[in-house]
């Protein structure tokens, strides 16, 4: 078995994108190879307006937070097909990431010890490929036919700086050196419809009565990659169950809560977004003759 047995599912579409001044809600749905369809929603909502749902760059935002979580299943499915307002460097951006993030799952997920795993897929052999992104990608637009964003450069407040929150150390330590500099702080939560709000709540509610500049973004991607899980017959039944440091198969997961606060940093006009040490290593690995 090598990284083509992992394509088990016939496609995976992002689509119906609703875009409303507070909210964005796209649709994911999957195609089994048996022709069976499953679908569920990405939602982001926020506690002030973020969006300008007639306008062409707020859709084009929206889109690239929709396309997020479906960076993780390149390897899985036949096709994938993002429906909603892209550029062109939107698409050299989504294109790369699947392709790295496919062989990134591949070794670190699958060729490496994976308690999630049903057999035989925990005992695949390292096939070095040319290509490990399985899936056929397609950009379309069905919805917004008139929405052409165009780039432009914006001049924002290089003083005003965006903290992705999480409660944890690192991004309390940043609020905290960031507010001795002087800084313009916003530290922005994402509040996860899963457990990981339980380890935030309480900064924020700490925040909420002694920092004018908090928000709270509501997301529930924990839905969604359990949703996703399911459909994958590699994955143990019971993987919600399973105490561990890992997720099943998952890697693309930061950038789903940073694109989250994009919204946030727009509106508020900040030169800066900054993040907790999110590097699991800085070294460049080989693993039997594939880099990652």
């Amino acid at each position: 078995m090598d990284s083509t047995d992992l394509e088990v599912l016939k496609e995976l579409s992002i689509s119906n994108l609703t875009v409303e001044p507070h909210r964005m809600k796209a649709t994911y749905r999957v195609t089994k190879s048996d022709g069976s369809e499953e679908e569920n929603n990405l939602i982001y909502k926020y506690e002030e307006d973020v969006f300008d749902p007639d306008s062409a760059e707020s859709l084009n935002l929206a889109s690239m937070m929709a396309a997020q979580v479906a960076i993780n299943y390149g390897l899985f499915c036949k096709k994938i097909t993002f429906d909603g307002v892209y550029e062109e460097a939107d698409v050299r951006f989504i294109l790369d990431m699947i392709e790295n993030t496919a062989r990134e799952i591949y070794v670190n997920k699958f060729l490496f010890p994976n308690e999630f795993l049903l057999a035989p897929y925990d005992e695949l052999e390292a096939v070095k490929q040319k290509r490990y992104c399985n899936a056929k990608v397609v950009f379309v637009n069905t919805k917004f036919p008139d929405a052409q964003p165009q780039w432009k450069f914006r001049e924002s407040d290089k003083e005003s700086v965006v903290i992705l929150s999480s409660g944890g150390k690192d991004s309390l330590l940043t609020y905290g050196m960031m507010k001795e500099l002087g800084k313009d702080v916003h530290p922005v939560y994402i509040n996860e419809s899963g457990r990981h709000w339980f380890t935030a709540v309480n900064a924020y509610r700490y925040m909420q009565e002694n920092e004018p500049n908090v928000s709270r973004v509501w997301c529930n991607s924990d839905r969604i990659f359990p949703f996703m899980a399911r459909q994958m017959p590699f994955i143990r039944e019971d993987f919600a169950s399973v105490k561990s440091d890992i997720y099943p198969i998952r890697l693309w997961t930061v950038a789903v809560f940073l694109f989250g606060v994009l919204p946030v940093t727009r509106k508020r006009n900040a030169g800066h977004v900054l993040i907790g040490d999110e590097y699991d290593t800085t070294v460049k690995a080989n693993h039997q003759g594939i880099t990652h």
